[in-house]
């Protein structure tokens, strides 16, 4: 089984709470996306989460974190069996609206270029792979602290 994180980062917008979202600028058919990768042997999953979304996003200074919901996964299109942890990472930064970020690292996705965009939290489309299912969670996060 492989280990696998992914990021729901969310911030406060417009006054309404987004989640960042991306899709690969050259394959839009791969769908929405999450920030994410695979976690490496004997890797620290706070630690694998921070690097996976500094080499998709850019992004660092993210450390807080808090774990969502961790489940398996068959992967439909690689047809292999993932544990994924979704955590969710709430952003005081201020970020572009939009922007595009090359991915780098040693994994499949590196040299891609991913095109990055805010979400208002209560229109957020369907996410590639599933990658949605615990948003309902994350909804319930949200609602149980008050915007700050």
């Amino acid at each position: 089984m492989v280990e696998k994180v992914l990021a729901y980062i969310i911030s406060i917008r417009n006054n309404t709470y987004q989640m960042l979202v991306h899709e690969h600028k050259d394959m839009p058919e791969a769908g929405l996306q999450v920030p994410g990768g695979t976690v490496d042997p004997g890797e620290d999953l706070v630690v694998a989460l921070q690097r996976e979304v500094f080499e998709e996003s850019g992004l660092h200074d993210l450390s807080a974190s808090e774990l969502v919901a961790s489940a398996p996964f068959l992967h439909p299109e690689k047809q292999e069996l993932q544990l994924r942890h979704f955590y969710l990472i709430q952003t005081k930064q201020q970020l572009p609206g939009t922007w595009d970020h090359h991915v780098f690292g040693k994994g499949v996705d590196n040299g891609l270029v991913f095109r990055y965009t805010w979400y208002d939290f209560t229109s957020i489309p369907p996410l590639a792979a599933s990658q949605d299912q615990f948003l309902h969670l994350v909804r319930k996060i949200i609602q149980a602290h008050p915007r700050s």
